[in-house]
């Protein structure tokens, strides 16, 4: 299973030259990643971060820029799970747009102990749904 998700490209995403700024692209992989957490997964930044002892820092971020996305473009984003460590959170994020791959990241993430800023094991019933988002190759 995969979670999805559709954004079009708005004009505070794109340079004067019309075409997305590859730091906005960051900012909609993280938005994705707090989505998946928040309706995927039911484990949402406000009750893990916020009010919780948990958080979820980026330890890697590997990104490919395929082909420019333009203003009003919509992105199609997907997102699986291509690992799980004891602590680390492996994922690969397409955009497309009409099935045309636009860019793939692939973000680790590590479950940590907020207050104590430490990696810590990533809770049984958490892994289990992070699990079925997990890539069948």
């Amino acid at each position: 299973m995969s979670f999805n998700r559709s954004r079009r490209v708005r004009f505070a995403d794109v340079d004067p030259a019309g075409i997305v700024f590859y730091p906005r692209y960051f900012e909609m992989i993280n938005g994705m990643i707090e989505d998946w957490f928040d309706e995927g997964l039911g484990y949402g930044f406000d009750a893990m971060i916020v009010n919780g002892p948990h958080g979820v820092p980026l330890a890697h971020m590997d990104a490919e820029f395929k082909a420019p996305s333009r203003l009003d473009d919509t992105l199609d984003f997907t997102l699986v799970v291509r690992g799980l460590g004891r602590s680390s959170i492996k994922l690969t994020l397409t955009a497309r747009c009409g099935g045309e791959v636009r860019m793939i990241a692939r973000p680790t993430l590590v479950f940590i102990d907020g207050p104590a800023n430490r990696p810590i094991a990533i809770p049984p019933t958490l892994r289990e749904r992070m699990l079925s988002f997990e890539e069948i190759i």
